[in-house]
This record gives structure tokens, C-alpha cells and sequence, in this order.
């Protein structure tokens, strides 16, 4: 394991090890304000801790995700407004179209910058990035309604974790890396407008997920029963 990766792995134990106590011991309003300055909290350190490691790859990595992980506030609009599958509980803050907290706008950088860094930086990029997104986007979509950051409803789940969102999100992954190790380094708008194609690309991955697990699937089974 590279020092680069070890950095990585140290430096997120220790950030959900500090910020999983804090989200699940508070309620309303000030579960709401953590969310938000844990996020504010997380864009400052990491950069931080890039430059004093010594680690550019953190960096780059990074940038490029930066505005990504913020175009994913759209998709997660859709699915709440258009699709109505998505709730986000009110925790006092502010909300992008009255339906998103403004905390998503760097949310998803916590998933992506660790799951794109290791995959990355390890002999079979693809693979190891899609098993690590299928993995942890598990894991939070599961843990995300008890500890009301978000939840889906009126679609098939397993102990409350929706099925839907886990291909799209470990394509979302793989997608990304893809864009970031052709685009990664290269001029402001190339790398801003593969942020907006993968964006894009999970937004119809989620609706097609949610046409055949919801629609198709669900309309061959009531046929067989």
C-alpha cells in the first residue's frame, strides 16, 4: 500500500471515527448544522492534509471532484421531485430548490474522493473501484435513514436499504474514474464538462434502475403471482 493511500484510509477512519458520534448523538436542527460544518470541516482538512503530505495526488483528485460531487445535487433534486422516491428530512438548513440540503453539495465528495483514490492507485483500477463503491454505498444507503441524513420510499428495499440507487452509484464511481484519469489534469473546462457528463449519465442511470427494478420488475412479479 502506497503512503498516498495509507494517508487516505488514516484520514477518513479518523473523520467519520470523530463525525459518525456527533451525527447520530444529535437531533432536528443540530444534527443538521453538524452535517454542515463536518462538510465545511472535511474540504478544509483535506486539502490541508494533501499539502502538508506532500500528497498532489490528493489534490487533483480533489479539484476534479469538486465540482462534480456538487453537480450531484441534481440527480438527487430529480429524485425527489420528479421521480418522488427520495426524502430528505428537514434539519434546518438551507435547501437547493426547497428540496436538497445545501450540506450535498460537498456530501458526496466523502464517498468518492476515498472509493476513486484506491481504485486509482491500485493494479486493476476498475474493479477494485467498483466493488469498493458497491460496498460502501451499501452500507450508507442503509445507514443513511436511521440516522435521518436521507431515505427512499415507496420502492423495493432490503432492512430499509433501497435497491435502485446501488448500480447507478457503483457506476457513478467507475464513471467517474474514468472521466478523471482522461480529464483529471487537463484545462477548467474539460475537467468541468466531465463532471457535468457524469452527472448526466447517473442521473438516466438512476432513472433506468428505477424503470426496471420498480416498473418491470415489479410488474413480472405481480404476472407470476
Amino acid at each position: 500500500m502506497s503512503p498516498s493511500t495509507r494517508d487516505a484510509l488514516w484520514f477518513h477512519i479518523l473523520f467519520l471515527a470523530a463525525a459518525l458520534p456527533l451525527v447520530a448523538l444529535s437531533e432536528g436542527t443540530a444534527r443538521g448544522e453538524h452535517l454542515l460544518w463536518l462538510t465545511l470541516g472535511y474540504h478544509c482538512a483535506l486539502p490541508l492534509v494533501s499539502l502538508v503530505r506532500r500528497h498532489h495526488e490528493w489534490l487533483f483528485l480533489w479539484l476534479f471532484l469538486l465540482p462534480l460531487a456538487a453537480g450531484q445535487v441534481l440527480p438527487d433534486w430529480a429524485l425527489v421531485r420528479v421521480a418522488g422516491v427520495l426524502v430528505f428530512p428537514d434539519l434546518g438548513q438551507p435547501r437547493i430548490g426547497g428540496d436538497v440540503p445545501i450540506y450535498f453539495l460537498g456530501l458526496w465528495m466523502m464517498l468518492l474522493f476515498p472509493v476513486l483514490l484506491i481504485g486509482h492507485s491500485s493494479r486493476s483500477p476498475y474493479l477494485v473501484t467498483g466493488l469498493l463503491a458497491l460496498a460502501l454505498f451499501a452500507f450508507w444507503e442503509w445507514a443513511a435513514r436511521p440516522l435521518q441524513i436521507w431515505y427512499n420510499r415507496d420502492v423495493l428495499a432490503i432492512d430499509g436499504m433501497a435497491l435502485y440507487p446501488l448500480v447507478p452509484e457503483m457506476l457513478l464511481a467507475l464513471t467517474a474514474l474514468w472521466a478523471y484519469r482522461h480529464f483529471g489534469r487537463g484545462s477548467i473546462a474539460g475537467r468541468l464538462f466531465a463532471a457535468l457528463g457524469v452527472n448526466v449519465f447517473y442521473t438516466g442511470a438512476c432513472f433506468l434502475s428505477l424503470l426496471g427494478i420498480e416498473y418491470i420488475y415489479r410488474s413480472a412479479l405481480l404476472g407470476i403471482l
